[in-house]
């Protein structure tokens, strides 16, 4: 409501997408909904560390701690002041609007994030934008003024290979076996597969990678009980490079063969922008503009919502921060101005389309 509120207060068309847990909305200039740039971000945290009073900000030095001020707040109010500047301006609007969910932080898997999101608007208005610039941080040292244009992005592939078995109890000497037997096996058995299709070694660093984040069997303390239910989870990031569906069927095929129901959660393959975008082109010669410095060129580890992208022309780029999801969370306050002045130069570009 008061992302809403000052939005609509400043002038601007709010579309407000409500339909699931947790809400989005897509803020635009009059009459610009339909912009060719996106600029993305969100507005959840993950839980604080050690408690809520994360949630109280404090400035020390050149930095704003507090959860959620790096990833990705600041960033967001930064967006949310400049629209309502521009709108302040005479003349026209830039052709620029604003895409903020509320899940972005539980993957986005469920109505409505960024995927669906985008895929109404193209239904109801055959809309699709020309670059989405997701803001999360780029800036990752905690001193740059200027953060990195990340071209490509790793994306998120999450599933569990779910074991079933039939509750008893343990001491008769007719006991199946054990459904741990069949999970553990599987994650002793599952690396030789991902490495065979995955770039798991790169010199530069840009390589996927996988863990194994959770197996859960039976419930601690309960001895005489065989489990009839176990899980595995398996989470992968892979770089656009890696062929995705490919990757997916070959660990589903694994765990039939193996007796596990695979449950395929998230499937996000890497994204790399083109780099003949015309609007990449502009992104990058504004930045050259506003802030005096050649604008550098990276790749985005972590996933982002840039990963829905359609045709995947999206690119990441955002300001300076330290830990985030981490109790010493904190952002670099000189990188704010930098980037407000290239959302200027930017907005130059784009006037009236």
């Amino acid at each position: 409501h008061v992302i809403r509120e000052y939005l609509e207060d400043a002038g601007l068309d709010v579309r407000v997408f409500d339909e699931g847990t947790y809400p989005a909305l897509l803020a635009s200039f009059p009459g610009q909904l339909q912009a060719p740039v996106m600029l993305a971000g969100h507005f959840d945290v993950v839980e604080p560390q050690p408690d809520d009073s994360q949630f109280e900000p404090r400035v020390e030095g050149d930095y704003l701690w507090g959860r959620g001020s790096a990833d990705m707040k600041t960033v967001v109010a930064t967006y949310l002041v400049w629209m309502k500047d521009q709108m302040q301006k005479d003349g026209p609007k830039p052709g620029v609007n604003l895409l903020l969910v509320g899940n972005e932080e539980n993957g986005e898997t469920e109505p409505v994030g960024t995927p669906h999101v985008l895929a109404a608007l193209q239904t109801e208005l055959n809309y699709i934008p020309g670059l989405i610039i997701a803001g999360e941080r780029t800036g990752e040292s905690g001193t740059e003024l200027v953060g990195e244009v990340c071209v490509e992005n790793r994306g998120v592939v999450r599933l569990r290979l779910v074991a079933h078995g039939e509750a008893g109890h343990t001491g008769p000497a007719t006991v199946k076996a054990d459904i741990a037997e069949r999970l553990i096996r599987a994650r002793a058995e599952l690396p030789a597969l991902l490495a065979g299709r995955l770039t798991l070694d790169a010199e530069d660093g840009w390589r996927s990678t996988y863990r194994f984040p959770f197996l859960n069997v039976g419930q601690p303390g309960v001895y005489n009980i065989v489990a009839e239910r176990g899980e595995l989870g398996l989470e992968v990031r892979p770089i656009p490079q890696d062929d995705v569906a490919a990757l997916v069927e070959a660990v589903c095929a694994y765990a039939h063969e193996a007796g596990l129901e695979p449950l395929v959660e998230v499937q996000d393959a890497g994204v790399a922008c083109r780099p003949d975008n015309p609007h990449l082109l502009n992104l990058l010669d504004t930045i050259r503009e506003a802030t005096g410095e050649e604008p550098r060129v990276g790749r985005k580890l972590p996933g982002t919502s840039a990963r829905f992208a359609p045709g995947g022309q999206a690119v990441v780029w955002g300001q300076t921060g330290l830990g985030p999801h981490a109790r010493d969370e904190r952002h670099y306050i000189p990188s704010i101005k930098p980037y407000y002045d290239a959302l200027d130069a930017l907005a130059e570009r784009y006037r009236g389309q």
